[in-house]
């Protein structure tokens, strides 16, 4: 049966972490380790000068474990020997909000997956558009056969998954795409306001950009009524940039430092 670790970026008691224990549970052999409390936007971070605690409890009818960390940290707790044996695929989510565009470079849900990635372990990061989702319990069904179709299929090496549910009733959703990465979902813009004891507070707001997005982005697609799949690589390295750094001369940075002249004095003191 196929091992399979659930975790997310909500914390354990987010109902969108229940509703995918709910799809997993008839697909293979589950253990959940989740963050104890919101870890939001957090990326890959993770815990590196304290101990990390692992508390079992329940969330919505299931058993897991609680970590006082990130993402990142529970699923390198699991990898590294507490889950064992190791599982076969790494699912993160249901989070509350969507993870598209360059936002996925913040989500923790997208930061668990990649870490799993990175450690040779398929990796599967689900979200749903709305941070307040109408829609959520209704997508069990066919979310199911989206993670049952990753798991018989496979991914490429080091390679992550990233789903993105549109909040709408099952029939209203009209298929599944595959999308590329949008832009920003917001332009960010700072408000300074004045606090108590002199201090001022710097608040980031967020807008929705002007204009239409880009073609065929995960942000049309799911915004069109379709649930958007975009394989994400942990390979960060830019082939091209590579190709056109070639002619820098680099050989020349290791070159003996030209000697100065001493600056001449005026011939005529």
């Amino acid at each position: 049966m196929t091992g399979i670790l659930l975790t997310n970026d909500d914390g354990i008691q987010s109902p969108g972490l229940a509703l995918l224990r709910r799809v997993l549970d008839p697909l293979g052999e589950v253990v959940t380790y989740a963050p104890s409390d919101n870890q939001s936007a957090v990326a890959r971070g993770m815990t590196i000068d304290r101990a990390l605690h692992a508390r079992r409890t329940r969330f919505g009818g299931f058993d897991g474990y609680a970590v006082d960390g990130t993402p990142v940290d529970c699923v390198r707790l699991a990898l590294l020997g507490l889950r064992a044996p190791m599982p076969d695929w790494v699912v993160a989510g249901v989070n509350l909000g969507g993870n598209m565009g360059v936002d996925v470079t913040y989500s923790g849900t997208v930061g668990a997956a990649l870490e799993a990635a990175l450690r040779g372990v398929p990796a599967m990061a689900v979200s749903v558009e709305s941070a307040s989702p109408e829609h959520l319990e209704e997508a069990e069904g066919l979310l199911r056969r989206i993670v049952a179709l990753a798991l018989k299929r496979g991914l490429p090496p080091r390679t992550a998954l990233n789903v993105n549910l549109p909040d709408r009733s099952p029939e209203a959703v009209r298929g599944v795409r595959l999308a590329r990465l949008g832009g920003a979902s917001c332009h960010d813009r700072i408000f300074v306001a004045d606090a108590d004891g002199g201090r001022s507070e710097h608040h980031i707001a967020c807008e929705r950009p002007p204009g239409p997005p880009r073609s065929q982005t995960d942000f049309e697609v799911v915004a069109a009524g379709y649930v958007a799949l975009t394989p994400l690589r942990t390979d960060l390295v830019d082939e091209a940039g590579l190709a056109a750094m070639s002619d820098w001369g680099l050989e020349e940075l290791m070159a003996p430092p030209v000697a100065l002249e001493p600056a001449g004095r005026d011939e005529q003191a």
